[in-house]
């Protein structure tokens, strides 16, 4: 088993990358959900994707939707499946392309005065030449995370605010 993986190594092949980030967002599962899936919230929430229109059944398990990606240097057509979903409490999506494969989970926790999301990133180039396209660009995976719950945040709150008192 250890010839194994300096083979792997020499071939240039390395784990996918994965991250994981935490926020409190100041809104109930039911408004995080609601912020997440809103189509016009799309380009601001992953302005790495460029994705066409919501079929009814988004975000169903097992729509999809296609568009392009835009991660690093790399430029790509994409799709995007839903592949759970659970309101309120889970949503786990696949972006794809033909240079990439990557994944992202949301576990929406309630709290008391609000709800503890978790977000769950994974990035795996098709090859060498992706991979540093990828590495290339400013933004790496962690910093796209981050940047996906800072604006899941601020899309909830807002929402929650223009809600009325109930």
């Amino acid at each position: 088993m250890a010839a194994i993986a300096p083979l792997q190594e020499r071939a240039g092949r390395r784990s996918p990358e994965r991250v994981e980030r935490r926020s409190f967002v100041k809104a109930p599962p039911r408004v995080v959900w609601c912020a997440l899936h809103d189509v016009a919230n799309t380009a601001r929430l992953f302005p790495e994707l460029r994705l066409g229109p919501a079929d009814p059944a988004w975000p169903a398990a097992a729509t999809t939707r296609h568009g392009r990606a835009r991660l690093g240097l790399l430029r790509s057509e994409a799709t995007a499946e839903s592949l759970e979903a659970r309101p309120q409490t889970r949503f786990r999506l696949r972006v794809s392309g033909p240079a990439f494969d990557s994944e992202w989970t949301w576990h929406l926790e309630p709290l008391a005065g609000g709800t503890r999301v978790v977000h769950v990133a994974s990035l795996e180039p098709a090859d060498r030449v992706a991979d540093l396209l990828l590495r290339l660009g400013r933004e790496n995976l962690a910093s796209r995370v981050e940047a996906h719950l800072r604006e899941l945040k601020a899309c909830a709150e807002a929402n929650l605010s223009r809600e009325p008192a109930g």
